[in-house]
């Protein structure tokens, strides 16, 4: 089995990656990770809370999903723990382009929230639908490794 890339976002969250993927951070002080020939973009962004507060994951994620105008039924939506103090709210769907009639613009999506005390984490993977299986596992993987760091 091959190693696995320890990554540290400062102070926010640390992960882990399979080799052939690459993180890299963004303009929006968050990070991208992909894998060198994938095709999809996984992107996570720290938010701070306020000291000791730790919002829950599933509210944050369907007030997401709201405002992004999906609805998705209580059981679409997977609880995780997140190491020790950590925990966090995965949901999956696919969603079209107006006017798509063969499926050919269905994109497939992986979003969650991650929440520690003091911290919150969203997430999100895209990728063609068509080319969902081929890194969904890896995704899972990357995001179950996650574990946020309480602010200074």
């Amino acid at each position: 089995m091959s190693e696995r890339a320890s990554i540290t976002i400062d102070p926010a969250f640390s992960l882990e990656i399979p080799p052939h993927w690459t993180a890299e951070p963004d303009e929006e002080e968050g990070v991208r990770i992909y894998a060198t020939t994938g095709a999809g973009l996984l992107h996570l962004a720290a938010f701070e809370q306020p000291p000791g507060e730790m919002p829950d994951p599933g509210e944050e994620l369907y007030e997401f999903l709201e405002d992004q105008g999906i609805e998705l039924e209580e059981d679409e939506i997977e609880d995780l723990l997140l190491g020790e103090s950590g925990e966090m709210a995965l949901c999956e769907y696919i969603s079209a382009e107006e006017g798509d009639e063969e499926g050919e613009a269905e994109t497939y999506w992986m979003v969650g929230v991650a929440v520690a005390p003091g911290n919150l984490v969203f997430c999100n993977y895209s990728c063609p639908a068509a080319e969902a299986e081929a890194e969904r596992e890896a995704v899972r993987e990357i995001l179950t490794s996650l574990r946020l760091h309480e602010p200074d």
